[in-house]
């Protein structure tokens, strides 16, 4: 009996310990290849992201309190394009993405990666910038581990060397509960591990 109700606390803390969730998320918010959201300078060998417009609904279910922010602007820094397989696949430098509603130097929401790799696959399916060694910073992000995100291209546009996307965004983690959480969750278990014993 006790080596069971050990087996069941070990999985409960397990489970509490690695709840992958979305973070945030977003629909491409522009109508056509009009208003990009990303620009490739295929003469620079670079890619950089910008949102200033309207319609961007930052949708946060993995924030402390949940819910969306209307009227979300972002900003991608220009990362470095080193081509795996030239036109189709690329690794990419480090950067930052920050989410913000007024003020670029005060965002709610911010990614830091250290790489990843950006796939251009001739038209054939969406093209998407995928981030390494991620990490995720806001007053309402929780504290998290195995964080990841990824912009999903569409409507390429190309003029000369420069190739323009609008786009939609996700990004995912394991939630890390909150030391009251887990005093919450233990003091349960030993509840239960006493009725037990009484029984």
């Amino acid at each position: 009996m006790k080596k069971a109700l050990f087996t069941a606390i070990a999985i409960i803390v397990t489970a509490a310990s690695q709840a992958s969730i979305t973070i945030a998320t977003f629909a491409d918010p522009a109508p056509n290849g009009g208003t990009p959201l990303f620009t490739w300078d295929q003469g620079a060998g670079t890619l950089g992201g910008t949102w200033t417009g309207s319609g961007l609904t930052l949708l946060t279910p993995g924030f402390t309190g949940g819910g969306s922010t209307a009227d979300t602007h972002f900003v991608m820094s220009n990362v470095t394009l080193s081509p795996i397989v030239n036109n189709v696949l690329y690794s990419m430098s480090a950067g930052t993405v920050k989410f913000y509603t007024t003020d670029v130097n005060t965002p709610f929401f911010t990614i830091t990666f250290d790489g990843g790799l950006f796939q251009n696959p001739f038209n054939v399916g969406a093209s998407t910038l995928i981030g390494n060694t991620v990490d995720f910073a806001g007053t309402n992000v929780p504290t998290t581990t195995n964080e990841q995100f990824s912009f999903g291209f569409a409507n390429a546009q190309q003029v000369g060397n420069t190739v323009t996307y609008t786009s939609s965004f996700t990004s995912s983690a394991d939630v890390v509960p909150e030391p009251v959480s887990m005093i919450v969750l233990a003091s349960g278990l030993a509840a239960v591990a006493a009725r037990r014993r009484k029984v």
